[in-house]
């Protein structure tokens, strides 16, 4: 009964407060720690950001991890004794500890498109953080904290934050015991509200990246969250779902037919959303094709092929099939990691395959790439396990491609 009277309230017109305190603070820099690499297959240049013995990652591949103009990819670290957001700083290697160390922790980061501004969640509130970035004569880095909304009472933080494309929304998930709901912070009134109350248990929220109306998320499933099950007696299954920020319904992307794998989506250019699939997987031998499906007509088109090979061993087979894909903001490229560490670019044309970076995870062990893009299209962000801890990496696209 309780849960059943909160949903009521949010959808009736729950509005957070206006906006809270401001604070500043002068972010500690730290000195360049990087490593450049020229990489065996492509020639490309590979720049190892980090090179601590501590766990550096990068942001999820859907997540907008460049800020100040591509000047800065944020990522996370434990080399303070707990997981920080930190920043990289492109033209000096230097890095930037852009936490308070006497308060909470922050997660869920993501990038501003419009100026040097990252979005955070701490203590149960999104937080905006204002960047100030001096790069001469000397490196200096300035934060500006605001509160902009907490979370509505008795719910929790679900998903990350995502910014649509105009700027103008703020989107974010909560949940109780029971439900999960969808919300939007706007910029313009200095308030928050739930627009939807999905049903269903999700992740992976992301905004359209040219409609600033249109949200995606994934529902996550009981069992099988990416698989549908092969009984065609089941319930269909439908892992991807679009949402309208006015209508506040749910429709599914499209329902996968028995057995077929979708997974990873991730906002592209032309109303596209590019996403892995394949219609074999057993154990740990799986088919992962590259996938855009195209928004405006429901079409889904393979750009990146994968492979299936009955007598092909697990190992055998994610060298040839892939798991994280995200088109380049320019629209010329989508890239694609590996179980083996391996990093290649599809051309959105063509659909030719080039080798960008290999070498950075071993089969069954290691943090995953995630594989990511800046601003611009020119450079590929992703983590590496190459030496012996995870890395912060960014390969640069050569010009000659």
């Amino acid at each position: 009964m309780r849960t059943c009277l909160l949903a009521g309230m949010l959808l009736c017109g729950w509005l957070s407060g206006m906006a809270g305190f401001a604070a500043s603070r002068t972010c500690a820099i730290l000195p360049p720690e990087q490593k450049v690499e020229t990489d065996s297959v492509s020639g490309a240049r590979i720049v190892f950001a980090t090179t601590n013995p501590a766990a550096d990652t990068n942001l999820y591949f859907h997540t907008r991890s460049f800020a100040g103009n591509n000047r800065m990819m944020l990522f996370t670290s434990d080399r303070f004794g707990r997981t920080e957001i930190m920043g990289y700083l492109v033209p000096t290697g230097e890095l930037v500890r852009l936490e308070d160390p006497g308060a909470s922790p922050a997660g869920s980061p993501v990038a501003s498109r419009k100026g040097d501004r990252i979005f955070v969640v701490r203590d149960g509130a999104i937080f905006q953080w204002k960047l100030e970035i001096e790069l001469n004569p000397k490196t200096s880095v300035k934060v500006l904290e605001e509160k902009l909304t907490g979370f509505p009472a008795g719910t929790r933080q679900r998903s990350g934050l995502t910014e649509n494309s105009d700027g103008s929304l703020l989107g974010f998930g909560c949940c109780d015991d029971a439900s999960y709901f969808l919300g939007v912070y706007e910029f313009a009134t200095g308030r928050a509200r739930i627009i939807s109350n999905v049903g269903f248990r999700f992740d992976h929220l992301q905004f359209h990246h040219q409609r600033p109306d249109i949200l995606s998320i994934s529902r996550s499933y009981p069992v099988d969250t990416d698989l549908a099950p092969l009984d065609p007696a089941e319930p269909r299954h439908a892992r991807f779902w679009f949402v309208n920020t006015g209508t506040g319904i749910p429709v599914p992307a499209f329902y996968q037919v028995p057995g077929e794998l979708a997974t990873h989506e991730c906002w592209w250019v032309n109303d596209q959303i590019t996403f892995l699939g394949g219609h074999h997987s057993q154990g740990d031998r799986e088919e992962g094709h590259v996938k855009v499906l195209d928004f405006k007509t429901g079409e889904i088109r393979v750009i990146g092929p994968g492979a299936w090979l009955e007598e092909a061993t697990g190992s055998q087979l994610a060298r040839v099939n892939w798991w994280h894909a995200a088109g380049s903001p320019d629209g010329k490229w989508v890239v694609a990691d590996n179980w083996h560490g391996v990093v290649a670019l599809f051309h959105a044309r063509t659909t030719e395959k080039k080798i960008l970076t290999v070498g950075h995870r071993i089969y069954g062990g290691g943090i995953h790439l995630h594989a990511g893009w800046d601003q611009e299209g020119k450079m590929v962000e992703f983590t590496s396990n190459r030496n012996g801890n995870p890395d912060v990496c960014i390969a640069f696209i050569p010009e000659s491609w």
